[in-house]
């Protein structure tokens, strides 16, 4: 997690109070980025706005957010207008986590006419604060929706319940690994650590679902036995909420069994103001996300990924889909959730096939994204292997960060987030042919960027050596050579087929993401029907 802890709210609703308190409980220095000002400008905050305007005030407030950011583990109270300011908030973000203190307009203008000082409040009488604060409110929404969480201070004095709310959320945020920022503005964290799971309600409570959602865990038959404990935990966690199970397995990704969930929901009258929680591996992620986003119009949804392929992929992005007869993952949308949480303690019973599986999904992020991280890989293959805590927390952050950072730019796949079905196109191609039951969807796509690399050789657009580099990385963590070691068969000419029906075809037109070099894909239509079923050989 990041060093600081930052507070912003509208005035009056206990930034200072609380963050001087926070700050002495933590034993950590406290900043107040007004007090700061005024260091800076030789003059009150008062005679500022009087003598140089508010134009001058947001600079000098810059300029203190600046200073403060180069500071470790310190608790500071920002300026209610500080988070108006984009750069602000990247420097308070880059630096530290933002929680928002929140209160009604009522208790607010109370507060504010006990010392009626404040520049933007000076001289109103009760009815004119409080129509100021109503309407400064409404203006600041945008802005105070950009903290990572909110805490309510209506109480008073506030200090009695904030404090214990406030840490009892930092025991959450300290896993806080990515932040997912949208081009269209939504935004959601992703935590990663061991054994935090128990802190579900903190989650729920901070994201403000509880208490006033109805909540519905989702799992599927294979977790609900073999993740019983932490299964019915969050159930208990998230307000005693009932369940919903599928049954386990990649053949369940259809329509009938997205509509028993549909049907269950109405006939429980499950509202609006429902979360869906789902605590399972990809093909429930996508279930339960499908039908959050499509239940009486979208309703909320959280990530609990329990494979590390649902981690480092599905969980992470939007897409949510179901399978069809002609192809996978081909009805569907793109719906965020909250939040993801990825325990990597609940990795222990993942079964050696679905392990090797997110792996193949952790290469792709080096091939198509990142050289370095590829090569970091490679040297700590072993220590992956063995699930070592921080190996295995660092194969899992910088998937979720490469992939946050292209979903960020391309939320619906119109450009550059089609480079993340790398092996893909193949992938799905055989899983289609062996009707979704003989291969995980990794090791499906692991196979499928062996047959994209040697395409990419033959076509003259990466090297051999490069090639090879690539697939001994996927032997150090066993993803098959070939479809003959798992007992499977294909035929070119169906495989074509069904290459032809992939998501990413344009116009009738077959695309492939072949790579570049280490680090780097791109989109073609160029390989020929000859080429391809040259590069199939490679698996056969």
């Amino acid at each position: 997690m990041p060093n600081n802890i930052y507070f912003t709210g509208f005035m009056a609703s206990g930034k200072t109070r609380i963050g001087k308190l926070l700050a002495s409980q933590l034993k950590l220095a406290y900043i107040d980025s007004d007090s700061l000002i005024t260091e800076l400008a030789g003059k009150s905050i008062s005679e500022i706005f009087e003598q140089d305007g508010e134009a001058k005030f947001r600079e000098l407030e810059k300029e203190a957010i600046k200073q403060i950011s180069k500071k470790e583990n310190v608790v500071v109270s920002l300026g209610g207008g500080a988070i108006t300011k984009s750069e602000n908030v990247e420097i308070i973000k880059n630096t530290g986590i933002l929680i928002c203190m929140r209160a009604e307009p009522e208790i607010l203008c109370e507060r504010i006419g006990r010392n009626n000082n404040r520049p933007l409040m000076a001289g109103l009488d009760p009815e004119a604060r409080m129509e100021r604060i109503v309407n400064m409110l409404a203006e600041r929404e945008k802005f105070y929706s950009l903290a990572d969480f909110s805490i309510d201070s209506n109480e008073d004095p506030p200090e009695k319940h904030v404090i214990p709310r406030i840490l009892d959320a930092l025991k959450l945020w300290e896993y806080l690994a990515v932040r997912v920022n949208l081009a269209s503005g939504e935004k959601y964290p992703i935590f990663i650590g061991k054994g935090i799971l128990k802190y579900a309600n903190i989650l729920l409570k901070t994201l403000r679902i509880l208490p006033k959602c109805e909540t519905l865990v989702c799992t599927d038959s294979n977790i609900a036995k073999k993740q019983k404990k932490n299964f019915m935990m969050i159930c208990q966690k998230a307000g005693e909420s009932k369940n919903f199970i599928f049954p386990a397995g990649e053949r369940s990704k259809n329509l009938e069994k997205l509509n028993s969930l549909w049907t269950f929901m109405l006939k429980k009258r499950y509202t609006r103001k429902t979360c869906l929680l789902q605590f399972s591996g990809g093909v429930v992620g996508d279930m339960a996300g499908f039908a959050a986003a499509t239940y009486q119009r979208g309703v909320s949804f959280v990530q609990f990924p329990t494979s590390l392929l649902a981690m480092v992929d599905s969980s992470v992005g939007g897409k949510v889909a179901i399978n069809h007869p002609e192809g996978k993952n081909m009805i569907g949308a793109f719906y965020q959730p909250q939040a993801v949480v990825c325990d990597l303690s609940v990795l222990k019973t993942l079964p050696k096939e679905e392990f090797q599986a997110g792996l193949a999904e952790i290469v792709k992020y080096g091939i198509i994204y990142d050289f370095y991280f590829f090569e970091w890989l490679e040297k700590n293959a072993s220590a992956i292997m063995r699930k070592d805590a921080a190996a295995l927390k660092y194969a899992v952050q910088r998937s979720c960060e490469i992939k946050a950072e292209v979903v960020g730019i391309d939320e619906r796949e119109l450009g550059l987030r089609a480079i993340l079905n790398y092996g893909h196109t193949f992938g799905h191609a055989i899983e289609k042919l062996t009707n979704f039951n003989k291969l995980s969807h990794g090791i499906a796509v692991g196979l499928g960027m062996r047959i994209a690399g040697r395409l990419s050789t033959i076509m003259g657009m990466w090297s051999e050596k490069e090639e090879n580099k690539q697939n001994e990385l996927l032997n150090k963590f066993g993803i098959p050579q070939t479809l003959k070691e798992c007992g499977i068969k294909i035929d070119l000419e169906k495989t074509w087929d069904a290459i032809a029906g992939d998501k990413k075809a344009e116009k009738q037109t077959r695309i492939y993401i072949l790579p570049l070099e280490i680090g780097k894909v791109v989109k073609t239509s160029a390989p020929s029907k000859k080429q391809v079923f040259e590069a199939l050989e490679v698996v056969l």
